[in-house]
């Protein structure tokens, strides 16, 4: 009788330890089930981010490799127009004797040609320098450097601005934003705000959405000292694209803050004038 009863003792010891060790390893299996979901998320995060790194690092090189290509177009311009100047100085040089009309003609291609260089200069100076100030920024993914209709135009990161179907710029927004307006403020150029946005939605909303970007940028501007008489404001809805509306990405594309280089006459007279190399050429 007691030997059945130290059994039966024993039995229940065994139970219940039984009992705790399953509890425990139940326990240890779900903390490193736990522990698996961590680290796959983890995983899960990392190839994302390194994804956004690479495809920010293809744009920030595409937008490199086009910053080159408009400099070394500037540069083609400026050849080309010393070219003709050195022709029409050749031509005048050569009639000088004459003093017929021709001479006269080529004299006033001459100073064309001449003022034409000068702008070309001044532009070409120009665009190196935003290119050099905005360096930081256009590294960072924060802003585009572009030539449109041969306008300067620069495009500020749209993600960074703006929530989707907002026009309140965001804090990143506002700090790129003061810190580019503390490049342009000194270059004493007037400059445009331009909003724009894809053709989702109504035009009339879209319209006034894009208008409403525009000025809230411009405020932005105005508050980090920017002068008044310098800047202005402008809102196109979606009829002026860069691409189509087909995609989610050009759709993207076409939602766009721009600040573009307000051009003087002199710049429009370069932008419409012939080709320099048939100035002189008009002139036989």
């Amino acid at each position: 009788m007691r030997l059945f009863a130290w059994c039966l003792l024993s039995c229940s010891v065994m139970l219940q330890w039984g009992c705790i060790w399953k509890s425990d390893h139940l326990k240890m299996m779900k903390a490193k089930d736990q522990q698996i979901s961590g680290l796959e998320k983890e995983k899960t995060d990392l190839t994302d981010q390194l994804k956004s790194k690479t495809d920010a690092l293809g744009s920030m090189t595409e937008d490199r490799n086009k910053l080159k290509m408009l400099s070394e177009k500037l540069q083609s311009q400026l050849t080309q127009i010393k070219l003709a100047r050195q022709q029409c100085e050749e031509r005048v040089r050569a009639l000088a004797d004459k003093g017929d009309e021709k001479t006269r003609k080529l004299q006033q291609a001459l100073e064309q040609v001449q003022k034409l260089q000068d702008i070309a200069n001044r532009r070409k100076a120009l665009f190196d320098r935003l290119r050099a100030s905005f360096k930081s920024m256009t590294d960072a993914g924060k802003l585009r450097v572009s030539m449109v209709r041969g306008m300067l135009v620069v495009q500020l990161e749209e993600k960074i601005l703006f929530a989707s179907g907002q026009s309140s710029v965001k804090r990143e927004g506002s700090e790129a934003i003061a810190q580019l307006t503390e490049i342009l403020k000194g270059m004493n150029r007037r400059w445009q705000i331009a909003g724009h946005t894809d053709s989702v939605g109504k035009p009339t909303v879209n319209w006034s959405l894009s208008v409403q970007r525009a000025l809230a940028v411009l405020r932005v501007m105005l508050k980090t000292g920017m002068p008044p008489e310098l800047i202005s404001a402008a809102g196109f809805g979606q009829y002026q694209p860069t691409a189509s509306n087909d995609s989610k990405e050009d759709r993207a594309r076409n939602r766009r803050t721009e600040i573009v280089l307000v051009p003087n006459l002199q710049e429009l007279q370069l932008a419409q004038a012939p080709a320099p190399l048939q100035v002189c050429l008009a002139a036989r």
